[in-house]
């Protein structure tokens, strides 16, 4: 299967590869988070998914695990349903490398179990554009970000008064209603939204492979449910003192409750055990601050930013209480200045800092960081009037608690012909240990010190068809052992593969996009590292039957893919789910929607022992002013 895949793929892309410009191009959509600053997609060196608020509202997705996970190829695993904990993986590089912004605001989680960004709880129904930026950027963005970037920018406020509302129903007793407000004048402009999301789920916890009831649903064992419910809001307002002078300030809240299953490690067979409980639940209670200044005039671009990120997640459990309470405190300064006609330098400072709450009483746990930075940009005509694009970043963070750090990365991207381009970059980054990983409930161990790594990668293509080679390293990897907790291989990690992705429209109604990930990983010792699929195809199709009806589908491989490192434990691969969702425009106010997920309701599991959805229908209602 593998080899077909590969073989099928890269067959297309040869077969393709002087396909004119897709008339639909994502080319001039903007990307935020690539340089630090917005430039269109085609003036981007580093490699960039984007996922358009029209692909958001076409698919329906509801939260941003599906998102990732359908529209991205991010591989994902889940221990259970709704809100449970996710992580994923960008070219293998786990959550806890890939750095999470939601407006500019760091949401990952310096507490967290596994130390990463609670991706289960964030909703979508409020969100313009996710831009997935692969490679390292920790020499833009500093730690979290050897992996990649995952920016996700919410709606604004349009000219006048704007409204929307939906309600959603479902499987599992899911609902789900949003209410979307905004006002935009000359001066002023307010965005207003709030959801509230529910569902009784399913049992989180299913048999292990190899159990006798293996393949058997959570109705047919008996097995209690563990409900879920999100609360989100979020406010941002914006005031426009003079045409080239902006305050801007924005809340996002996040409140959730999600009940799991407790579990336990077997010493004597090496295995981890979920089982059955209707005790354990977490609550979670984020919010995120944002105030910024900017000013823009013919040279420069100027923005002074505070950002708040305050976490508390409180897990009530079956052998007592956990409390995992934080924060992250950023104060930032920044400017651009054009120096050619299509050249700039970015330049600017931060301090960053991270604290831990209350895992022991009166000892709370700190670290912060100062760190400077510059990025250069030159766009120029080198080769037949053909576009080369270069940039160069590099950054230095003086921490009080780890050694300092210089990191950097550099691009060049040269138009060939048309639309054909072949691109190139490099980056260092730099992951200093979570407070949660060094102090916390469970695992902790103080002597982590930082992960550095090497990315790489190199691409070939059109805005309709490209190729991507890649090669990352980690030295020094830090891996979560159930028998020892935060342990560190000495050494490097290395992980490797190839990219495959097209997307094209014809005959203005139909669209067609597909994304494959080849993906091979060893740590230091030359052991497979786990959870991570040898394979990934990612396909859709939408089918525009006329201005007010379309019909899409999405399928989803999954290749090998083993529970732990070495490829040992459980076999979590070698399947295909498959999914429909209609749209349908009754008017110009109100939309109707209906979507099926695993429409085969095909049985497996992202993580060994835990449960994943069965075949699952909604409908839902769309109203909008």
């Amino acid at each position: 299967m593998k080899k077909t895949i590969q073989l099928s793929l890269l067959g297309a892309v040869l077969a393709i590869s002087a396909h004119a410009e897709n008339q639909y191009t994502l080319e001039n959509i903007n990307v935020s988070a690539s340089q630090g600053t917005t430039l269109k997609k085609k003036d981007v060196t580093d490699s960039v998914t984007i996922i358009t608020k029209e692909e958001l509202e076409e698919s329906r997705v509801t939260t941003l695990n599906e998102a990732l996970n359908k529209l991205a190829n991010l591989s994902m695993t889940q221990n259970g349903g709704r809100g449970t904990s996710a992580s994923f993986y960008i070219r293998g590089m786990s959550s806890k490398r890939i750095l999470v912004l939601i407006d500019g605001v760091r949401y990952n989680n310096p507490t967290a179990i596994g130390a990463a960004a609670e991706f289960s709880q964030i909703m979508l129904d409020n969100v313009e554009r996710i831009e997935v930026i692969k490679g390292a950027q920790s020499g833009v963005w500093g730690s979290d970000a050897s992996g990649g970037v995952i920016n996700i920018i919410t709606a604004g406020a349009k000219q006048g008064l704007h409204a929307s509302a939906t309600v959603e129903y479902g499987a599992y007793n899911s609902a789900k209603t949003s209410l979307h407000a905004s006002y935009g004048a000359k001066k002023f402009d307010i965005t207003a939204n709030g959801l509230l999301y529910t569902t009784d789920g399913f049992s989180a916890v299913e048999p292990v492979k190899g159990n006798v009831n293996y393949g058997k649903r959570y109705d047919d064992l008996g097995l209690e449910k563990d409900p879920y419910i999100n609360r989100t809001n979020n406010l941002k307002v914006g005031y426009n003192f003079t045409q080239n002078d902006r305050l801007e300030a924005s809340v996002n809240i996040i409140k959730s409750t999600v009940h799991y299953d407790a579990s336990s490690y077997n010493f004597t067979t090496g295995t981890f055990v979920p089982t059955d409980s209707p005790i354990p639940q977490t609550t979670v209670f984020n919010r995120f601050y944002n105030l910024a200044f900017t000013h823009k005039d013919k040279t420069n671009d100027i923005k002074i930013a505070y950002n708040t990120s305050i976490f508390d997640r409180d897990i009530v459990g079956t052998y007592g209480s956990y409390y995992y309470n934080g924060s992250v405190n950023e104060f930032k300064a920044e400017d651009k200045i054009d120096y050619l006609k299509n050249s700039f330098v970015r330049f600017g400072a931060s301090y960053q800092k991270f604290e831990q709450k209350d895992v022991t009483a009166g000892k709370n746990k700190d670290y912060s960081a100062t760190s400077a930075f510059v990025t250069n940009y030159n766009k120029l005509s080198l080769l037949n009037d053909n576009n080369t694009i270069v940039t160069e970043s590099l950054r230095y963070d003086k921490y009080d608690a780890f050694d300092n750090s210089l990191t950097g990365k550099v691009g060049v991207k040269q138009f060939l012909k048309d639309a054909v381009y072949v691109s190139v970059n490099a980056g260092t980054g730099y992951n200093a240990p979570t407070l949660g990983q060094l102090y916390g409930a469970f695992g902790a161990n103080p002597n982590l010190k930082p992960e550095k790594s090497l990315t790489t990668d190199i691409t070939l293509g059109n805005d309709t068809v490209w190729i991507t080679g890649f090669y990352n390293e980690i030295k020094d990897l830090i891996e979560y052992d159930f028998t020892n907790g935060y342990v560190q291989a000495s050494g490097k990690s290395k992980f490797k593969g190839l990219e495959l992705g097209y997307e094209d429209y014809f005959g203005d109604t139909l669209g067609v996009k597909a994304l494959y990930t080849y993906l091979r990983t060893e740590d230091a010792q030359g052991k497979t590292l786990a959870r991570r699929p040898v394979n990934q195809l990612d396909a859709s199709a939408t089918y525009y039957v006329s201005d007010d009806f379309d019909i899409g589908a999405n399928v989803q491989y999954i290749g090998t893919r083993y529970d732990k490192a070495g490829n040992t434990g459980a076999q979590t691969g070698k399947y295909t789910i498959a999914g429909l969702v209609a749209n349908v425009k009754a008017n110009k106010n109100v939309n109707f929607y209906a979507k099926i997920d695993n429409l085969t309701n095909k049985y497996y599991q992202t993580v060994d022992g835990y449960a994943t959805a069965g075949r699952s229908l909604y409908v839902g209602l769309v109203a909008k002013y």
